[in-house]
């Protein structure tokens, strides 16, 4: 097997005791560099249109291994492909049959579909849902790739979101929040369905990564266990008792199925529903993401503290300068870092011999 990481199995360990809020050698960073000459680089096709960029498998395969070709995993970085890239937002409101719209080839998103409660779409799952056969077509591909070039790394899930805010995308946040009190019977039934149908997206998608080892959600985390990433941005909209009957039971109920679970904290209109978050005891970390205009992040260690104070461990984006600046004001337990830049390989190196110097 061709190895790409050479630490894959202390990163696993120390990934491993963040989940579980243990404490490991040193705080956890995710930091990735770019290889001045990669090992192995593939012809790029060119895509003839922005529907082919996004799905066709010829053209998403070899921009995605020569990513992973030029680059060096640092620290818990683990390397991984992701054929179906989280930037295809909320891919199950397109399984409900959201029809997609490309943004340009850094962004796609979906149109709502639910116009008036009285003739709504069916939300049940459909198994030849155009997205979800773009889904597993591409996925598979990977797997095939991945044996074929022997390549020890992983396969990342799409973007399935959460299923309350899969909702919101297909009815209107606007509108949702209307329903809420207009319409609360009809909007619980059809959560419901969302949330049905979000298992089923989950499930056929395990079937074909669950093999390479563990499980990679889009956020770019990995756990040797099924462990979502539980979403609600929606819910920065209402207040926490609207949150507490609405979403904290559909939330409750994935972080109980699963053996892991983190949830996506997003933004400072999130925040007040943080206690109720900190009571679920299954949700093993918080993800942390102080949203537009509201940054930097290292300016909200109040709240990371706080996060941390409540038993959960802490996952965060930073940029390289912050890293030392949240190695001084957070507890090393649960707390990964994750880089979002590729740095040159040399700052990589030594922005994790930082890290690795202030052992806790």
């Amino acid at each position: 097997m061709r190895r790409i990481k050479d630490d894959l199995a202390e990163a696993q360990a120390r990934t491993n005791d963040w989940w579980d809020n243990r404490r490991s050698d040193r705080a956890l960073i995710q930091v990735k560099g770019r290889l001045e000459e990669p090992w192995f680089k593939v012809p790029i096709r060119t895509a003839e249109s922005l529907h082919a960029y996004w799905t066709d498998p010829d053209v998403v395969m070899p921009r995605i291994l020569n990513e992973l070709g030029s680059t060096w995993y640092g620290g818990e970085a683990f390397p991984v492909l992701s054929p179906v890239p989280g930037r295809i937002v909320s891919i199950t409101a397109k399984y409900l049959g959201a029809p997609n719209v490309y943004v340009d080839d850094q962004t796609t998103w979906s149109e709502p579909i639910i116009d008036d409660w009285s003739d709504p779409p069916s939300l049940d799952w459909n198994p030849e849902n155009e997205w979800w056969s773009i889904t597993r077509r591409n996925l598979q591909a990977c797997a095939d790739e991945v044996r074929r070039r022997d390549l020890e790394c992983f396969i990342g899930h799409p973007d399935l979101n959460g299923p309350t805010e899969v909702l919101a995308g297909l009815r209107n946040p606007e509108k949702l929040c209307m329903d809420l009190v207009m319409e609360p019977d009809t909007v619980k039934r059809a959560a419901r369905k969302v949330q049905d149908a979000w298992y089923e997206a989950w499930k056929g998608v395990r079937e074909i990564t669950a093999p390479f080892g563990g499980c990679f959600t889009f956020m770019g985390l990995w756990s040797d266990q099924e462990a979502p990433d539980l979403q609600s941005d929606f819910s920065s909209l209402i207040s926490p008792a609207m949150f507490a009957e609405f979403m904290l039971p559909l939330i409750r109920e994935q972080a109980e199925r699963f053996p892991r679970s983190v949830f996506h904290l997003d933004g400072p209109d999130m925040v007040r529903h943080l206690d109720l978050l900190l009571s679920v005891e299954e949700i093993n970390a918080i993800q942390w993401v102080e949203g537009a205009g509201a940054g930097p992040v290292s300016r909200w260690t109040d709240l990371m503290r706080r996060i941390q104070d409540g038993g959960k461990a802490l996952y965060v984006y930073c940029e390289p300068w912050e890293v030392p600046i949240l190695l001084k004001n957070l507890s090393h337990q649960g707390l990964m870092m994750v880089v979002t830049d590729v740095l040159p390989l040399h700052e990589a190196r030594e922005l994790l011999k930082d890290v690795e110097r202030r052992r806790a």
